[in-house]
Protein backbone atom coordinates (compact mmCIF):
# COMPACT_ATOMS: atom_id res chain seq x y z
CA UNK A 1 0.00 0.00 0.00
CA UNK A 2 1.09 3.53 -0.58
CA UNK A 3 1.50 5.32 2.94
CA UNK A 4 2.53 9.22 3.73
CA UNK A 5 5.84 8.14 4.51
CA UNK A 6 6.39 6.09 1.34
CA UNK A 7 5.39 9.42 -0.44
CA UNK A 8 7.73 11.50 1.65
CA UNK A 9 10.78 9.02 0.41
CA UNK A 10 10.43 10.48 -2.76
CA UNK A 11 12.16 13.63 -1.48
CA UNK A 12 15.55 12.28 -2.51
CA UNK A 13 14.50 12.19 -5.96
CA UNK A 14 16.26 15.85 -5.72
CA UNK A 15 19.68 14.40 -5.45
CA UNK A 16 19.09 14.09 -9.07
CA UNK A 17 19.41 17.24 -9.75
CA UNK A 18 22.80 16.82 -7.94
CA UNK A 19 24.08 14.11 -10.71
CA UNK A 20 22.49 16.37 -13.45
CA UNK A 21 24.90 18.79 -12.80
CA UNK A 22 27.83 16.84 -12.13
CA UNK A 23 26.95 14.94 -15.16
CA UNK A 24 27.01 18.60 -17.20
CA UNK A 25 30.67 18.53 -16.62
CA UNK A 26 31.47 15.94 -19.24
CA UNK A 27 28.58 16.89 -21.48
CA UNK A 28 31.13 17.90 -24.13
CA UNK A 29 32.09 14.07 -24.56
CA UNK A 30 29.89 12.67 -27.18
CA UNK A 31 29.72 9.58 -24.96
CA UNK A 32 29.12 10.77 -22.22
CA UNK A 33 26.08 12.64 -23.41
CA UNK A 34 24.44 9.27 -25.13
CA UNK A 35 25.72 7.17 -21.64
CA UNK A 36 23.55 10.02 -19.90
CA UNK A 37 20.80 9.69 -22.18
CA UNK A 38 20.24 6.64 -22.02
CA UNK A 39 20.21 6.52 -18.16
CA UNK A 40 17.59 9.16 -18.62
CA UNK A 41 15.21 7.54 -20.60
CA UNK A 42 15.49 4.30 -18.45
CA UNK A 43 15.09 6.47 -14.54
CA UNK A 44 11.87 7.86 -16.26
CA UNK A 45 10.61 4.32 -17.76
CA UNK A 46 11.31 3.12 -14.14
CA UNK A 47 9.49 6.04 -12.23
CA UNK A 48 6.27 5.79 -14.69
CA UNK A 49 6.49 2.01 -14.08
CA UNK A 50 5.89 2.91 -10.57
CA UNK A 51 3.10 4.42 -10.93
CA UNK A 52 1.55 2.51 -13.60
CA UNK A 53 1.65 -0.42 -10.67
CA UNK A 54 0.23 2.34 -7.92
CA UNK A 55 -2.72 2.92 -9.94
CA UNK A 56 -3.35 -1.25 -10.41
CA UNK A 57 -2.95 -1.26 -6.40
CA UNK A 58 -4.78 1.52 -5.72
CA UNK A 59 -8.12 0.61 -8.32
CA UNK A 60 -8.28 -3.00 -7.23
CA UNK A 61 -10.06 -2.23 -3.83
CA UNK A 62 -12.85 -0.53 -5.93
CA UNK A 63 -13.10 -2.32 -9.02
CA UNK A 64 -16.44 -4.12 -9.24
CA UNK A 65 -15.03 -6.77 -10.86
CA UNK A 66 -10.99 -6.68 -10.61
CA UNK A 67 -10.16 -9.07 -13.19
CA UNK A 68 -10.61 -6.45 -15.72
CA UNK A 69 -7.44 -4.35 -14.44
CA UNK A 70 -3.71 -5.83 -15.96
CA UNK A 71 -2.28 -6.99 -12.87
CA UNK A 72 -5.43 -9.56 -12.53
CA UNK A 73 -4.87 -10.48 -16.14
CA UNK A 74 -0.91 -11.07 -15.37
CA UNK A 75 -1.38 -13.24 -12.34
CA UNK A 76 -4.44 -15.29 -14.52
CA UNK A 77 -2.07 -15.63 -17.03
CA UNK A 78 0.63 -17.14 -15.29
CA UNK A 79 -1.59 -19.00 -12.84
CA UNK A 80 -1.07 -17.32 -9.69
CA UNK A 81 -4.19 -15.55 -8.88
CA UNK A 82 -4.82 -13.24 -5.66
CA UNK A 83 -6.59 -14.52 -3.21
CA UNK A 84 -8.03 -12.54 -0.69
CA UNK A 85 -7.13 -14.55 2.40
CA UNK A 86 -3.40 -14.79 1.34
CA UNK A 87 -1.55 -11.60 1.87
CA UNK A 88 1.40 -13.07 -0.55
CA UNK A 89 -0.83 -14.26 -3.24
CA UNK A 90 -0.39 -13.43 -6.93
CA UNK A 91 2.25 -12.33 -9.15
CA UNK A 92 5.49 -11.97 -7.17
CA UNK A 93 6.77 -8.74 -6.71
CA UNK A 94 9.88 -9.02 -9.66
CA UNK A 95 6.64 -9.95 -11.99
CA UNK A 96 4.58 -7.64 -11.04
CA UNK A 97 7.84 -4.55 -12.10
CA UNK A 98 9.24 -6.51 -15.06
CA UNK A 99 5.66 -6.37 -16.92
CA UNK A 100 5.10 -2.45 -15.49
CA UNK A 101 8.51 -2.11 -16.78
CA UNK A 102 7.84 -3.88 -20.37
CA UNK A 103 4.35 -1.73 -20.92
CA UNK A 104 6.29 1.94 -20.13
CA UNK A 105 9.55 0.75 -22.52
CA UNK A 106 6.94 -0.30 -25.23
CA UNK A 107 4.63 3.08 -24.70
CA UNK A 108 7.57 5.13 -24.80
CA UNK A 109 8.82 3.61 -28.06
CA UNK A 110 6.22 2.68 -29.98
CA UNK A 111 2.23 2.52 -28.78
CA UNK A 112 2.91 -1.16 -27.23
CA UNK A 113 1.62 -4.37 -28.55
CA UNK A 114 -1.42 -5.06 -26.33
CA UNK A 115 -0.57 -7.92 -24.59
CA UNK A 116 -0.24 -5.50 -21.54
CA UNK A 117 -2.66 -3.10 -21.46
CA UNK A 118 -5.15 -0.68 -20.13
CA UNK A 119 -8.43 -1.43 -19.74
CA UNK A 120 -10.00 0.98 -16.71
CA UNK A 121 -10.59 4.47 -17.26
CA UNK A 122 -7.21 5.69 -15.14
CA UNK A 123 -5.25 2.88 -16.77
CA UNK A 124 -6.59 4.67 -20.21
CA UNK A 125 -5.50 7.80 -19.05
CA UNK A 126 -2.29 7.37 -18.26
CA UNK A 127 -1.74 5.39 -20.78
CA UNK A 128 -2.37 8.47 -23.13
CA UNK A 129 -0.57 10.37 -20.82
CA UNK A 130 2.63 7.95 -21.54
CA UNK A 131 2.34 7.62 -25.11
CA UNK A 132 2.23 11.29 -26.00
CA UNK A 133 4.88 11.90 -23.48
CA UNK A 134 6.73 8.65 -25.35
CA UNK A 135 6.58 10.69 -28.51
CA UNK A 136 8.09 13.73 -27.47
CA UNK A 137 11.16 12.12 -25.42
CA UNK A 138 11.80 9.48 -28.34
CA UNK A 139 12.51 13.13 -30.89
CA UNK A 140 14.35 14.58 -27.96
CA UNK A 141 16.63 11.60 -27.58
CA UNK A 142 16.56 9.20 -29.64
CA UNK A 143 16.42 12.10 -32.89
CA UNK A 144 19.94 13.63 -31.47
CA UNK A 145 21.45 10.28 -31.56
CA UNK A 146 23.00 10.94 -35.38
CA UNK A 147 24.08 14.16 -33.88
CA UNK A 148 25.67 12.89 -31.33
CA UNK A 149 28.09 10.02 -32.92
CA UNK A 150 28.98 12.75 -35.56
CA UNK A 151 30.54 14.40 -32.97
CA UNK A 152 31.63 11.46 -31.22
CA UNK A 153 33.88 10.68 -34.22
CA UNK A 154 34.34 14.39 -35.21
CA UNK A 155 38.16 14.31 -35.07
CA UNK A 156 38.12 11.03 -37.49
CA UNK A 157 35.87 12.84 -40.07
CA UNK A 158 38.20 16.14 -39.82
CA UNK A 159 41.48 13.80 -40.68
CA UNK A 160 40.16 12.33 -43.60
CA UNK A 161 38.47 15.23 -44.91
CA UNK A 162 42.02 17.50 -44.25
CA UNK A 163 44.04 14.15 -45.80
CA UNK A 164 41.16 14.33 -48.91
CA UNK A 165 42.66 18.16 -49.28
CA UNK A 166 46.09 16.92 -49.41
CA UNK A 167 45.75 14.42 -52.21
CA UNK A 168 43.56 16.72 -54.37
CA UNK A 169 46.67 19.09 -54.01
CA UNK A 170 49.25 16.41 -54.77
CA UNK A 171 47.28 15.18 -57.84
CA UNK A 172 45.94 18.99 -59.04
CA UNK A 173 49.78 20.43 -59.01
CA UNK A 174 51.01 16.91 -60.15
CA UNK A 175 53.45 16.33 -57.16
CA UNK A 176 56.18 14.07 -57.61
CA UNK A 177 55.47 10.33 -55.53
CA UNK A 178 58.41 11.12 -53.23
CA UNK A 179 57.20 14.39 -52.35
CA UNK A 180 53.63 13.14 -51.79
CA UNK A 181 55.00 10.30 -49.30
CA UNK A 182 56.58 13.02 -47.16
CA UNK A 183 53.04 15.51 -46.84
CA UNK A 184 51.52 12.42 -45.93
CA UNK A 185 53.25 11.19 -43.41
CA UNK A 186 54.23 14.49 -42.00
CA UNK A 187 50.35 15.32 -42.18
CA UNK A 188 49.84 11.30 -40.49
CA UNK A 189 52.56 12.43 -37.59
CA UNK A 190 51.47 16.19 -36.46
CA UNK A 191 48.22 14.85 -36.31
CA UNK A 192 48.92 12.50 -34.15
CA UNK A 193 49.95 15.21 -31.92
CA UNK A 194 47.76 18.01 -31.98
CA UNK A 195 44.68 16.14 -33.46
CA UNK A 196 44.26 19.43 -36.23
CA UNK A 197 43.90 21.82 -33.41
CA UNK A 198 45.85 24.66 -33.89
CA UNK A 199 47.02 25.27 -30.42
CA UNK A 200 47.76 29.91 -31.38
CA UNK A 201 44.35 29.91 -32.78
CA UNK A 202 42.80 28.57 -29.44
CA UNK A 203 44.84 30.99 -27.36
CA UNK A 204 44.24 34.06 -29.03
CA UNK A 205 40.43 33.53 -28.36
CA UNK A 206 41.42 33.89 -24.23
CA UNK A 207 43.52 37.19 -22.18
CA UNK A 208 46.66 37.42 -22.27
CA UNK A 209 47.27 36.71 -18.69
CA UNK A 210 45.46 33.02 -19.67
CA UNK A 211 47.50 32.61 -22.55
CA UNK A 212 51.08 33.43 -20.66
CA UNK A 213 49.99 30.63 -18.22
CA UNK A 214 49.80 28.25 -20.61
CA UNK A 215 52.47 28.99 -23.15
CA UNK A 216 54.47 28.58 -19.00
CA UNK A 217 52.99 25.18 -19.26
CA UNK A 218 53.55 24.25 -22.64
CA UNK A 219 56.93 25.29 -22.44
CA UNK A 220 57.45 24.28 -18.75
CA UNK A 221 60.42 21.55 -19.16
CA UNK A 222 62.84 23.42 -21.84
CA UNK A 223 62.67 26.92 -19.47
CA UNK A 224 63.58 25.01 -15.78
CA UNK A 225 66.20 22.49 -17.65
CA UNK A 226 67.95 24.96 -20.53
CA UNK A 227 70.77 26.72 -18.56
CA UNK A 228 70.08 29.85 -20.59
CA UNK A 229 67.19 30.59 -18.27
CA UNK A 230 68.16 29.81 -15.24
CA UNK A 231 68.60 33.57 -14.14
CA UNK A 232 64.85 34.46 -15.63
CA UNK A 233 62.99 36.76 -13.85
CA UNK A 234 59.09 35.83 -13.97
CA UNK A 235 57.93 38.29 -16.18
CA UNK A 236 61.13 37.71 -18.72
CA UNK A 237 59.81 33.70 -18.83
CA UNK A 238 56.37 34.80 -19.64
CA UNK A 239 57.50 36.40 -22.37
CA UNK A 240 59.99 34.12 -23.41
CA UNK A 241 56.94 31.53 -23.41
CA UNK A 242 55.13 33.49 -25.72
CA UNK A 243 57.68 33.65 -28.74
CA UNK A 244 58.50 29.65 -27.95
CA UNK A 245 57.07 27.51 -30.82
CA UNK A 246 57.22 23.75 -31.26
CA UNK A 247 57.95 22.15 -34.51
CA UNK A 248 57.31 18.41 -35.78
CA UNK A 249 59.72 16.63 -38.26
CA UNK A 250 60.00 13.25 -39.54
CA UNK A 251 63.07 10.96 -40.63
CA UNK A 252 64.82 12.90 -43.43
CA UNK A 253 63.54 16.08 -43.72
CA UNK A 254 65.95 18.83 -43.60
CA UNK A 255 65.68 21.59 -40.81
CA UNK A 256 68.35 23.59 -41.84
CA UNK A 257 70.41 23.39 -45.21
CA UNK A 258 73.93 24.29 -45.96
CA UNK A 259 74.23 28.46 -46.46
CA UNK A 260 70.46 29.44 -45.60
CA UNK A 261 70.47 32.29 -43.33
CA UNK A 262 70.27 31.19 -39.47
CA UNK A 263 66.87 32.56 -38.13
CA UNK A 264 66.26 30.47 -35.25
CA UNK A 265 67.89 28.85 -32.22
CA UNK A 266 66.63 25.34 -31.63
CA UNK A 267 66.19 22.85 -28.82
CA UNK A 268 65.91 19.76 -29.20
CA UNK A 269 62.99 17.97 -26.97
CA UNK A 270 62.49 14.45 -28.46
CA UNK A 271 64.54 12.41 -31.41
CA UNK A 272 67.69 13.34 -33.14
CA UNK A 273 69.09 14.94 -36.12
CA UNK A 274 72.54 14.83 -37.86
CA UNK A 275 74.89 17.67 -38.88
CA UNK A 276 76.55 17.21 -42.90
CA UNK A 277 78.74 19.09 -44.80
CA UNK A 278 79.68 18.25 -47.95
CA UNK A 279 77.89 14.54 -47.40
CA UNK A 280 79.88 14.42 -44.65
CA UNK A 281 78.16 13.30 -40.88
CA UNK A 282 80.06 15.54 -38.49
CA UNK A 283 77.91 15.67 -35.88
CA UNK A 284 74.90 13.66 -34.53
CA UNK A 285 72.54 15.53 -31.89
CA UNK A 286 69.95 14.36 -29.50
CA UNK A 287 67.93 15.36 -26.53
CA UNK A 288 68.81 18.40 -24.66
CA UNK A 289 71.34 19.58 -27.63
CA UNK A 290 71.02 23.04 -28.92
CA UNK A 291 72.25 24.32 -32.40
CA UNK A 292 71.62 27.39 -33.87
CA UNK A 293 73.83 30.76 -33.05
CA UNK A 294 74.27 32.70 -30.59
CA UNK A 295 72.46 35.55 -31.66
CA UNK A 296 72.50 37.96 -29.00
CA UNK A 297 76.48 37.97 -29.44
CA UNK A 298 76.48 38.28 -33.60
CA UNK A 299 73.33 39.95 -34.11
CA UNK A 300 74.61 40.26 -38.34
CA UNK A 301 73.33 37.85 -41.02
CA UNK A 302 74.66 34.50 -40.27
CA UNK A 303 74.70 31.46 -42.47
CA UNK A 304 74.38 27.94 -42.28
CA UNK A 305 77.89 25.78 -42.59
CA UNK A 306 75.92 22.54 -42.89
CA UNK A 307 72.45 20.68 -43.22
CA UNK A 308 70.56 19.46 -41.14
CA UNK A 309 68.54 16.08 -41.26
CA UNK A 310 65.93 14.86 -39.02
CA UNK A 311 67.17 10.98 -38.06
CA UNK A 312 64.31 9.98 -36.12
CA UNK A 313 60.59 11.67 -35.61
CA UNK A 314 61.89 14.89 -33.88
CA UNK A 315 60.26 17.16 -31.03
CA UNK A 316 62.21 20.78 -31.56
CA UNK A 317 61.26 23.86 -29.47
CA UNK A 318 62.45 26.89 -31.49
CA UNK A 319 62.28 30.57 -30.92
CA UNK A 320 63.17 32.81 -34.06
CA UNK A 321 66.09 35.35 -33.85
CA UNK A 322 63.25 38.70 -34.01
CA UNK A 323 61.81 37.24 -31.01
CA UNK A 324 65.30 36.94 -28.65
CA UNK A 325 66.79 39.99 -29.33
CA UNK A 326 63.17 41.20 -28.91
CA UNK A 327 63.64 39.72 -25.31
CA UNK A 328 66.74 40.24 -24.22
CA UNK A 329 66.45 44.23 -25.15
CA UNK A 330 63.28 44.19 -22.96
CA UNK A 331 65.10 42.35 -20.23
CA UNK A 332 68.66 43.73 -20.51
CA UNK A 333 69.67 42.31 -17.04
CA UNK A 334 68.99 39.00 -18.02
CA UNK A 335 70.45 39.18 -21.63
CA UNK A 336 74.16 38.99 -20.09
CA UNK A 337 73.46 36.01 -18.14
CA UNK A 338 71.99 34.70 -21.15
CA UNK A 339 75.02 35.22 -23.12
CA UNK A 340 77.40 33.80 -20.59
CA UNK A 341 75.27 30.51 -20.08
CA UNK A 342 74.21 29.55 -23.68
CA UNK A 343 75.41 26.20 -24.26
CA UNK A 344 75.58 25.56 -27.94
CA UNK A 345 75.59 22.07 -29.28
CA UNK A 346 76.42 22.48 -32.21
CA UNK A 347 77.30 26.04 -33.60
CA UNK A 348 76.21 26.59 -37.44
CA UNK A 349 78.13 29.89 -37.86
CA UNK A 350 80.28 29.91 -41.03
CA UNK A 351 83.14 30.62 -38.71
CA UNK A 352 85.38 28.43 -37.26
CA UNK A 353 85.37 24.72 -36.10
CA UNK A 354 85.07 23.60 -32.66
CA UNK A 355 86.10 20.67 -30.47
CA UNK A 356 82.85 19.29 -30.73
CA UNK A 357 83.11 19.33 -34.53
CA UNK A 358 86.74 17.70 -34.77
CA UNK A 359 85.79 14.65 -31.97
CA UNK A 360 82.44 13.75 -34.75
CA UNK A 361 85.20 13.52 -37.23
CA UNK A 362 87.88 11.52 -35.44
CA UNK A 363 85.18 9.16 -34.28
CA UNK A 364 83.83 8.85 -38.23
CA UNK A 365 87.14 8.66 -39.77
CA UNK A 366 89.26 6.76 -37.01
CA UNK A 367 92.32 6.29 -39.45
Amino acid sequence: TITLIGLLKTARLLRVIRVVRKADRYSETGAAILILLMFAFALIAHWLACIWYAIAIAERPSIPNPKYSWLDKLADEIHRPFNVSVSVSGPSITERYLTALYFTFSSLTTVGFGNVSANTSSEKIFAIVVMWFGALLSASIFGNVTAIIQRIYASTARYHSHKKKIKEFVKFHKIPYYLKCRLLEYFQHTWSYHKGIDMSSVLKSFPESLQAEVSLHLNRNLLKESTAFKMCTPSCLRSLAFKIESAHYPPGDYLVMQGDKLNFLYFISRGSVEVLRNDVVVAILGVGDVFGENFYKYRSVIKSNGNVRALTYCDLNIISKESLLEVLDAYPEFAEDFNNTLEITFNLRGVGTNLFILLQIFLNYPD
